[in-house]
């Protein structure tokens, strides 16, 4: 066997010997008691739809939802650097420092170590390796949050397993029973089912994804690549065959001692799995996103900024069936929620900030946890950022009327936000015109955190009913 099968192997053993460790019944027990479930079974109530509300399976995979959006904005925290307390600054790398007897205990082979540059005082931060053990730091980088978030998933039952990229990135994949399919979960994003985030948003060029669970082994590179005869190419570490024969082994082993008729259903599904991977996927909404969790500057250093950089598809808003009959288009957005309702035809919900913009560009939605707001502001380091949303009736032969809007913006320091509303030649006065775009530019702001001093819509995280932000028009014919 050569060091490069030998390297590769013992990756794969020791991450399928480590994922048994999430099926002890008391460390599920534990990491259960963390979660506030019948506050997430609350908001799944309130936030899915009346088909989800009376099947169970559809309610589960909401669940999930919440449960990832919970995991990232109220139960783990990323870790960048160390903070000195004295100073009230962020603390500089310095190295790597010796691990105890107690980081040992816990999976801390590697400890990173910082100091402050005006007082000298030192920190360090051991890289929990140990499930357990992160239930109680509540912080990393991708691999304490995909550790962490597996075990929970474990404890409410759901059928978990531990993603592993060889390109530097960790998450969690969950089984639907609805869908008969795994779903690809990402807890430092909060995304779910959204598997090409990475090739697509990020800019990875993948080679090997591996995916490990109590019950089995297996090489899911597939799901998370559009081309895959280019990512073929660039996986030179072991040959396709030797790797196929490696996951089939570890995977009989794990599952040595489960009876016939759960083997049978382990294998059903892998032929559903593998019959998934015949066709490379398509990129779906929200796929194009760059990554945001970590520093500005860390993510920019590997490249992972995504639309960051690219640019925003625009998004334009037509009247609908309804809307043509009532001659009124009324859209509000939440901040806290990070949800679109369309008043104006029958209170429609669209997730996410970025699928309802014109244009977006360095632009993010803000959740600030210690204090308990929400809000977008400019991405951290731009000196501008530029967000906009467009209505459009030039499909009919109607006009606008009238428009009305709601433009909460809240500035620090010398920050500025500029709104406007315009058509194709004229501001103010859109009587007559055929569409128009409300906008805001964000500038200035003081200091390192100067992108924080302009914000818009920012509104409390606990309110669930208000949607700060609106833009009505009313529009008919001329005549």
């Amino acid at each position: 066997m050569s060091h490069l099968q030998v390297e590769f192997l013992q990756r794969l053993t020791i991450n399928s010997r480590h994922v048994l460790k999430y099926e002890n019944v008391t460390l599920q027990a534990k990491a259960k008691a963390c979660v506030p479930l019948p506050e997430l079974l609350t908001r799944t109530q309130q936030n899915c739809s009346s088909d989800a509300k009376s099947d169970p399976k559809l309610f589960r995979d909401a669940l999930l939802v919440e449960l990832l959006t919970w995991f990232k904005n109220d139960f783990f925290t990323w870790f960048d650097a160390a903070h000195c307390n004295s100073c009230n600054r962020r603390m500089e790398n310095a190295g790597l420092g010796v691990p105890t007897a107690e980081d040992v205990k816990y999976g801390a082979s590697r400890v990173e170590k910082f100091k402050c540059s005006l007082c000298g005082a030192t920190d360090r931060f051991p890289r929990y390796n140990d499930p357990e053990k992160l239930l109680e730091t509540r912080r990393g980088r991708c691999g304490e949050w995909a550790n962490c978030f597996t075990l929970i998933c474990r404890a409410l039952k759901y059928d978990a397993r531990y993603v592993l990229d060889w390109t530097d990135h960790v998450w969690t994949e969950v089984y639907s029973e609805r869908l008969n399919r795994w779903l690809h979960c990402d807890s430092c994003e909060a995304v779910c089912d959204k598997p090409l985030l990475y090739e697509v948003g990020w800019g990875k060029k993948l080679t090997y994804v591996v995916a490990f669970s109590k019950d089995e082994v297996q090489d899911v590179t597939w799901r998370y690549t559009k081309d895959h005869k280019e990512t073929r190419a660039k996986r030179q570490l072991v040959s396709e065959d030797w790797l196929l024969q490696q996951c089939d082994r570890l995977s009989r082993q794990l599952q040595s001692s489960l009876g016939y008729s759960q083997r049978e259903l382990l294998t059903l599904r892998l032929i559903g799995e593998l019959a998934e991977f015949l066709l490379p996927p398509k990129v779906k909404a929200g796929e194009d996103q760059g990554r945001i969790s970590g520093d500005v500057n860390w993510r920019q250093t590997r490249g992972e900024l995504g639309l960051l950089k690219k640019g925003h598809k625009p998004v334009v808003w037509t009247p609908s069936e309804n809307e043509l009959v009532t001659g009124e288009f009324c859209l509000e957005y939440s901040a806290s929620l990070d949800k679109y309702i369309r008043r104006s035809d029958g209170n429609k919900l669209t997730e996410n900030w970025s699928n309802g913009a014109f244009e977006a560009q360095s632009i993010f939605r803000k959740l600030e946890k210690d204090w308990g707001m929400a809000y977008l502001a400019r991405t951290e380091g731009s000196e501008r950022g530029c967000l906009s949303w467009k209505f459009d009736l030039s499909s009919t032969n109607l006009a606008i009327l009238q428009v009305s809007v709601s433009c909460p913006g809240t500035t620090f320091e010398d920050g500025e936000i500029t709104w406007k509303i315009c058509c194709t030649d004229c501001e103010v006065d859109l009587t007559g015109s055929k569409w128009c775009v409300l906008s805001a530019e964000m500038s200035r702001g003081r200091g390192d955190n100067a992108w924080q001093h302009t914000q818009i819509a920012r509104q409390s995280t606990k309110e669930l009913n208000q949607f700060p932000l609106s833009l009505r028009i009313f529009f008919g014919s001329l005549d």
